[in-house]
């Protein structure tokens, strides 16, 4: 997937897989630059939900940021405030 305006390690931070969680090895994010996925405001967070629209493992993403209580971030399409919401009102990834 192509977003305009992104381009991988823009700042020297890339996503990449991480040993174990194969599936973030498939994610959409692969090689683009991490910051991106961590926007200073839920506004801002427009560019990264839209690499993650599209991600083949958009689903195994949010969940294991459920999981794993992240706290930062936007993984899986989903903001901190969106995923605490998601806890709160005891919901599994949509």
């Amino acid at each position: 997937m192509s977003v305009p305006g992104l381009t991988g390690a823009r700042f020297g931070v890339t996503i990449t897989a991480v040993q174990g969680a194969h599936w973030r090895g498939l994610g959409a994010c692969r090689g683009l630059d991490a910051s991106v996925f961590y926007p200073e405001t839920d506004e801002d967070a427009d560019v990264a939900k839209a690499v993650c629209s599209g991600c083949g493992v958009r689903r195994a993403c949010l969940e294991f940021a459920l999981r794993s209580r992240e706290k930062q971030g936007v993984w899986g399409g989903c903001t901190e405030r969106e995923r605490r919401r998601f806890v709160r009102q005891g919901h599994s990834a949509p």
